[in-house]
C-alpha cells in the first residue's frame, strides 16, 4: 500500500500543476482584456468598468442618456454591432441601478472639436438638461485584421468632463464578423449599408 501510494504521488503533483497552469493561463487572458463574443457578457463587463472606475457619485438613481456605439472615424457611421452593444450596455447599467432614459444616434449627441477630440453637441446638454440626466454613454469601435477594440464613456451631462472610462478588445469571429458588415449605417465601409433606410433599433428614438 506504501508503495502504491508513493506511486501515486507524482500523478497528484502532475495534476495540481495542471490546474495551476490553467489558472495561470486564463489570469493572464482576463489582464489582456480580449474576450469572446457574448453581448451580455460584453455589456457586463463594460458596466462594471464604469460604475467601479467612476471619479464621483451618480446618485442612487442616477440617469442616464446612452448613444450609440459609433465607428471611432465616422460618428455618421455604425453597424449592427453597434447598436447590439449599445442595447446590452443599456441593459446591464438598468440591472446596476442606472435609469436609461433613451438612446440616441451619436452623431445627435456629439461632435467633434478642432482637435478631434468627441465633445457634446448643444443639444445632448439640453436633452440631458430636460430628462435630467446625470450623464451621458457614449463609444466608439475601431477595428483590426483579428479584434474589435471598444471604448466607452461616462461624460458629465452639465460639461464636458469624463466620469469614468471603459475597454474592452473583443476577438472577432463570424458572428462579430457578420454583425459589422450588417445593417450598417452611413455609405460605404464595413456595413455596405448603400442607400438602404437605416433601421432603428428597439431602445433608440
Amino acid at each position: 500500500m506504501a508503495r502504491s501510494g508513493r506511486a501515486a504521488l507524482p500523478l497528484l503533483l502532475i495534476a495540481i500543476l495542471l490546474l495551476g497552469g490553467g489558472c495561470w493561463r486564463q489570469g493572464t487572458g482576463r489582464a489582456m482584456n480580449i474576450v469572446a463574443p457574448d453581448f451580455f457578457g460584453l455589456g457586463e463587463e463594460l458596466a462594471v468598468q464604469l460604475t467601479t472606475g467612476l471619479r464621483q457619485p451618480l446618485g442612487d438613481n442616477g440617469r442616464l442618456i446612452m448613444s450609440t456605439v459609433v465607428d471611432i472615424d465616422d460618428l455618421y457611421k455604425t453597424t449592427r454591432f453597434g447598436r447590439t452593444l449599445t442595447e446590452a450596455m443599456a441593459t446591464r447599467l438598468f440591472r446596476h441601478g442606472f435609469g436609461v432614459i433613451e438612446v440616441r444616434r451619436a452623431s445627435e449627441l456629439l461632435m467633434k472639436s478642432q482637435g478631434g477630440e468627441l465633445i457634446l453637441s448643444r443639444d445632448a446638454k439640453l436633452l440631458a438638461s430636460k430628462h435630467n440626466a446625470v450623464a451621458l454613454v457614449t463609444g466608439t469601435y475601431a477595428l483590426t485584421p483579428d479584434t474589435v477594440i471598444v471604448n466607452v464613456r461616462f461624460i458629465d451631462a452639465g460639461g464636458q468632463d469624463v466620469l469614468s472610462v471603459a475597454g474592452l478588445e473583443i476577438q472577432r469571429s463570424r458572428a462579430i464578423n457578420a454583425l459589422l458588415a450588417s445593417g450598417a449605417e452611413g455609405g460605404g465601409g464595413d456595413g455596405g449599408g448603400g442607400d438602404r433606410p437605416f433601421e432603428l433599433s428597439g431602445y433608440e428614438r
